[in-house]
């Protein structure tokens, strides 16, 4: 993984990054267990484990097992070995943490971000102070900064340049570069969505799953998605084919004129569109969402239309990865997933045919998510990056 600025204080062999991510994921373990798992000799695991010690990294313990045998060396990694802020920007806020190695969460803040110019692009230079001052202001709550991750809406290339900032108006404007320099750390920029499939690589749902995707539910709909351990850092489409897979060619229309998509049903401006014509009045996610705790048929029907879409959304994204696993994320989730409706849909599409006797399940995780919880996403990717992870 590229990040622009200094190098980091220590970089991390293979064999040193292999065991300080399995002791992150996976908890302490044995020098031998850790060898056997990632087929390290004594002698190389042996030259890692004093490496990681002598480093900060990691601490040593020895542990009398309860048979007879000889006492074992235990690994584990050091939460305040190193220290990242994470940054989720939105159209106007910054959102920031600092966590430790684990992805712990120390401190937190947050800055409006400078009023977009008369052709509604947010000042970059001015961002980049703001951001700045945020880094300063976490600085003071830890022992010491190791590097910056900052996530946001939108296409990022290079680990630097945000090519199309979706809530900022910003396109080729390279944020990583005027941020090192003026904090003198290593900065790493990714897409938001991208910042929460890495998170859940090592402390969510590739803990068990090797290949999992990640679908987000908010102000748009988002797609991450990892292979074989791998995150994907971009996607072909931006997520527009999935987004805009029919569902019902009688359906609503979303706002680039499809009817019956997945984002017809699913995209919250849609909804709320939708909701207001069929009310004469403005009406929000909130309100509809109230309006169905009171039994309103109109508001009730056009939630369950959006989690049906849902389901159907995470049944086709899982059978295109192959994977039995989907996290359903972001702020409008909780109030989709989980549903009567949600649920038949799943079960169908799972249910074999005549004569088949193949079987699939799915794990639909769901993580609700506040604009803190983007933020310690984005201090992930920050300490995957410092360590060499790719």
């Amino acid at each position: 993984m590229v990040m622009v600025g200094p190098v980091p204080r220590t970089t991390l062999s293979p064999g040193e990054l292999a065991v300080t991510r399995h002791l992150l994921v996976h908890g302490p373990a044995s020098r031998g267990d850790l060898g056997d798992r990632l087929n390290l000799s004594y002698a190389s695991m042996s030259r890692v484990a004093r490496a990681l010690v002598d480093g900060g990294m990691a601490a040593e313990t020895l542990e009398l097992e309860t048979a007879v045998g000889r006492p074992r060396q235990i690994l584990t990694a050091v939460p305040g070995a190193r220290h990242v802020v994470g940054v989720k920007l939105t159209a106007d806020t910054a959102y920031a943490v600092v966590c430790d190695l684990f992805g712990v969460v120390k401190a937190a803040t947050r800055a409006a971000l400078p009023k977009p110019d008369a052709d509604g692009t947010v000042p970059v230079a001015a961002t980049v102070r703001v951001l700045a001052q945020v880094v300063s202001r976490l600085a003071r709550r830890v022992p010491h900064l190791d590097g910056i991750g900052v996530a946001l809406g939108g296409i990022v290339t290079d680990r630097a340049v945000v090519r199309e900032g979706t809530f900022l108006g910003w396109h080729d404007v390279d944020l990583a570069t005027p941020l090192a320099d003026r904090t003198g750390l290593p900065v790493v920029v990714t897409n938001d969505v991208t910042a929460l499939a890495r998170e859940q690589l090592w402390f969510g749902a590739g803990r068990s799953h090797s290949t999992f995707g990640v679908i987000t539910v908010g102000a748009g709909l988002g797609f991450g998605l990892v292979r074989e351990g791998v995150a994907v850092e971009s996607l072909i489409d931006n997520g527009h084919l999935l987004a805009h897979s029919p569902l019902d060619l009688q359906g609503p229309r979303c706002d680039l004129g499809h009817h019956g998509c997945a984002a017809a049903y699913l995209n919250r401006e849609d909804l709320e569109r939708r909701a207001s014509a069929a009310a004469g009045r403005p009406v929000t996610f909130d309100d509809l969402l109230r309006a169905r705790s009171a039994a309103d048929a109109t508001a009730t029907r056009l939630l369950d239309d959006a989690s049906r879409a849902l389901g159907h959304l995470a049944a086709t994204f899982a059978g295109a990865l192959q994977t039995t696993c989907i996290v359903l994320a972001g702020e409008d989730v909780a109030a989709l997933t989980g549903s009567p409706v949600m649920n038949a849909v799943i079960e169908d599409r799972l249910r074999p045919g005549p004569g088949e006797a193949q079987r699939c399940t799915l794990d639909i995780v769901t993580t609700e998510l506040a604009f803190k919880d983007w933020a310690q996403g984005a201090a992930v990717v920050g300490i995957q990056a410092i360590l060499g992870a790719s």
